[in-house]
């Protein structure tokens, strides 16, 4: 599938959504930037595009594009590595079931009239809504 959405004399942008991503971005720039006759290279992983400069008067335009479109192909066929997020996501799963269970303690707790631990269980609330923020840190207030 090509992911070449311009491609002039001496120049390729590649865009893709998978190259959001950081590291497959930084995976991409270092395959196109070990093929032959590339003169540099500019990710934006905000907007998931890569832009290729390359010798034309060198290299064969379309043979090169299929060279590209193939390393393309290759790097998002590739199985990304999940390690940091992965602890990312068990860490705000906790959270956010802390934020359940804490709520719903407090909630019985002030039912039932026992204010000491009510706020307790709000507190508890409040520490696993600051481990919530803070893995979404990022993303607040875009």
């Amino acid at each position: 599938m090509t992911r070449i959405v311009s491609s002039l004399p001496g120049r390729i942008r590649v865009r893709d959504p998978a190259l959001r991503a950081p590291d497959r971005l930084d995976l991409l720039e270092q395959t196109l930037a070990a093929l032959e006759g590339v003169a540099g290279l500019r990710g934006n992983a905000a907007a998931g595009s890569i832009v290729l400069h390359y010798d034309a008067g060198r290299i064969d335009v379309e043979a090169f594009e299929r060279t590209v479109d193939e390393a393309v192909d290759a790097v998002l066929a590739a199985p990304r590595r999940k390690g940091r997020h992965r602890l990312r996501n068990r860490v705000n799963r906790a959270a956010k079931l802390g934020m359940l269970g804490s709520l719903g303690t407090s909630l019985v707790l002030a039912a039932a009239g026992q204010k000491h631990w009510h706020a307790v269980a709000g507190g508890v609330f409040v520490a696993c809504l600051g481990v919530h923020l803070a893995v979404h840190r990022k993303h607040i207030l875009r």
